[in-house]
């Protein structure tokens, strides 16, 4: 009997007519995703119609994003435990024989005599929409800019003691952020490739009274070179670029002023968060899961509104898309063959198998 298939990644295409995931098969899986039966009622909802499934990667899918097409459409890359892959979301929904549009390989260090060294794993993705650049999170330690007409890696982001875990853009400033096990975010600026600040939650600048008082009262804990907060496990940027949201394997999500980098909530959540994001067209309110079966609601001033359960035990993935009707949908993968679909946060609309 095989392993229990996982999602580590889900994602809406920016039109909004297809839900995909990755798996820790190296699967990806596509729904087209139906109108609402009633469309004087956005809560309405029909279950999305499975399209295809491809084996797009060898190892484990742990990131997906968009790029636009040169053409009509979109490009959908997926990082995975060997290469980044691009793959054209329409030929995707047709199924069939499917070949990736492009194919990006992390770059090797070098050992002795000339020899290199083993493939960095892709963490997280994310598309710059100002300058097109590609960013990846890698296993080694590193961040690395892609030009994705010229299919080639523009530039490193080394500083980091540990692998990193996400990324987010800052378009309008030309800053990356990128947060690692090393229990630290960091800002760069990608003009130079430099690291212009680096943040903990219990340290200056991000306001370490408040900060450490969330951290250690929020349980969990982490351990190792990530120190009392743990590693720095999911990032998010809002649409206006003045906030961010970082989550630490402590157990807590902090909310940053990013033009004076001070912390103006600490979120405490029962276990650790593993991805958050905020809501479409929102730049006040935000969700977030992690390593326990909940959909947390949040306002970046840091209120709960909700706290909503989920079917899936742990989760790792996180997407969400306003739809022409004036529904959210809201995709929720992680440590189950299922996805959890919501359109209201306060409980899951439907639960989708994966085939």
């Amino acid at each position: 009997m095989s392993p229990q298939e996982l999602v580590y990644a889900t994602a809406i295409t920016p039109d909004g007519a297809h839900l995909l995931a990755g798996t820790g098969h190296g699967k990806l899986h596509i729904w087209r995703l139906k109108p609402p039966p009633d469309p004087t009622d956005p809560l309405s909802f029909t279950p999305p119609e499975l399209c295809a499934s491809v084996q797009a990667h060898r190892g484990a899918i742990y990131s997906l994003s968009f790029a636009p097409s040169s053409g009509s459409g979109h490009i959908l890359l997926s990082g995975s435990d060997e290469e980044i892959r691009g793959w054209r979301v329409e030929q995707l929904a047709a199924g069939g024989d499917l070949q990736a549009v492009l194919e990006l390989q992390n770059p090797r260090g070098e050992l002795r005599r000339g020899g290199l060294g083993p493939l960095s794993e892709t963490s997280a993705l994310a598309l710059d929409p100002v300058s097109g650049a590609l960013y990846s999170a890698a296993g080694d330690g590193n961040a690395y800019a892609w030009d994705l007409t010229a299919q080639k890696c523009v530039g490193r982001f080394s500083g980091h003691g540990d692998l990193l875990h996400c990324l987010a853009v800052r378009s309008k400033q030309r800053q990356l952020l990128s947060g690692s096990e090393d229990g630290t975010l960091r800002l760069w600026d990608v003009r130079n490739h430099s690291s212009t600040h680096v943040l903990r939650p219990d340290e200056p600048p991000l306001c370490p009274s408040s900060a450490a008082t969330g951290a250690t009262g929020a349980g969990g804990g982490g351990g190792g070179s990530s120190g009392g907060c743990g590693w720095c496990s999911c990032v998010a940027v809002d649409s206006s670029e003045n906030w961010a949201v970082a989550g630490w394997g402590a157990g807590f999500l902090c909310s940053i002023e990013l033009n004076t980098l001070s912390c103006v909530a600490v979120l405490p959540t029962a276990a650790a968060p593993q991805a958050v994001c905020f809501e479409a067209g929102s730049d006040s309110q935000l969700l977030s899961v992690g390593a326990e079966s909940a959909l947390y609601h949040w306002s970046v001033t840091g209120s709960l509104l909700n706290r909503a359960p989920c079917r899936v035990p742990s989760a790792f993935a996180l997407a969400v898309h306003r739809q022409e009707s004036g529904a959210q949908l809201v995709a929720v993968g992680g440590a189950a063959p299922a996805i959890d679909l919501f359109v209201d946060t306060a409980a899951p609309s439907c639960s989708i198998p994966l085939p």
